[in-house]
């Protein structure tokens, strides 16, 4: 069997660490693979375990989407659809899989080839009211499979009658989890005191990612609870908020930027504790990779992170109640909330890659 997986960016988003770890887990099963990326992110311009790799070549701007009409006009087809044509028709797969909903003019492309396909679903509603109600509904009746990363995104996909909807919970690799940094040292290069309580929160500075709340948390937190973000961070207005109100205010946060590679996990485990801030996120690996850590877990209501936190691991408030959420970080401060590191451990290996997939 062959399939032709497609994906936005090929960076280390988390839906496409998800499609990574799939692919490698793949290789050498019998099953042929080979992934179109639309932009050249490292993670599979530099690093794809499939067996072909494509990447998106066509500049954009308004040049090229002038140039886009008139091709289209010609030939019934962009110059990027012709081009994935160009792919099917030298790797001749026998299904296409879309990680993420973000592509629905492609699955119109299969069904114009007559070639089924697969829809991998990592996003909730926020995403939704991100695309055309058309394309997005064509994507999804026509769907061979649709497939959910977790229970709260299989619900709705199937209240909104999606054929064939399975779950698949998104996960994470545990053995590439290795630590070679000293946490003590980290935390002393950033400024971070001795008998900090450090909480860690990981993933891009944006509004889905409830970042503008970081102050008002902070401001319900003990003197000595610092709050690390990890991830790539926002040039925006609303980070100018969170700086102006952090100096200002004299609040414990450091914005660490992204970090890839080893570094990523050696940041991760300086935390003593992972707070979930988003107001939406399906199934996020980071939590996964807290709890491999033994980190405790803590967020609010807006996910995945409900069905993942299990009594001993942590606790989720109600969305968005931030007195509530800050009341649960000082019970995990101070004891009160019984933390298990072997309960963690043991739950963060039920979303290993070879736990869901099978050997």
């Amino acid at each position: 069997m062959k399939i032709l997986f497609f994906t936005p960016t090929g960076a280390r988003t988390g839906s496409e660490m998800v499609l990574w770890y799939l692919i490698k887990h793949l290789a050498g099963s019998g099953i042929k693979t080979a992934v179109y990326s639309r932009q050249a992110g490292e993670l599979f311009a530099k690093n794809s375990p499939a067996d072909a790799t494509y990447l998106h070549k066509f500049h954009r701007g308004l040049p090229y989407y002038s140039v886009e009409a008139v091709y289209h006009r010609v030939f019934g087809l962009t110059p990027e659809e012709s081009y994935i044509k160009r792919i099917h028709n030298e790797f001749k797969p026998d299904i296409w899989y879309f990680n993420t909903i973000t592509m629905p003019q492609f699955s119109r492309l299969a069904r114009r080839l007559n070639i089924p396909y697969v829809v991998h679903v990592h996003e909730l509603l926020e995403t939704f009211d991100t695309l055309r109600a058309d394309s997005f509904s064509e994507m999804l009746t026509h769907a061979h499979t649709s497939i959910g990363c977790s229970s709260i995104v299989v619900e709705q996909l199937e209240k909104m009658g999606a054929p064939n909807v399975q779950l698949l919970h998104s996960f994470i690799e545990t053995e590439k989890i290795t630590l070679k940094q000293d946490p003590a040292i980290l935390k002393n290069q950033l400024g971070i005191p001795k008998d900090a309580f450090v909480w860690l929160m990981s993933g891009t500075m944006c509004m889905r990612k409830g970042y503008d709340m970081i102050p008002d948390l902070l401001k319900l937190l003990p003197k000595n609870a610092y709050l690390v973000w990890l991830g790539s961070s926002s040039e925006y207005g609303i980070s100018y908020y969170l700086q102006e109100r952090v100096k200002r205010e004299g609040l414990n946060f450091i914005a660490l930027g992204a970090k890839g590679g080893q570094d990523y996990y050696d940041y991760l485990n300086i935390c003593d504790g992972f707070v979930l801030t988003s107001r939406e996120d399906p199934f996020p690996l980071v939590m996964i990779e807290s709890a491999y850590l033994q980190k405790p877990v803590v967020g609010f209501n807006s996910g995945g992170i409900s069905e993942f936190v299990q009594k001993g691991m942590g606790e989720v408030a109600p969305a968005f109640d931030i007195p509530k959420l800050a009341e649960i970080m000082q019970n995990v401060m101070s004891g009160k909330l019984i933390i298990d590191k072997s309960t963690l451990r043991k739950r963060a290996l039920e979303f290993d890659v070879n736990n869901q997939l099978g050997n």
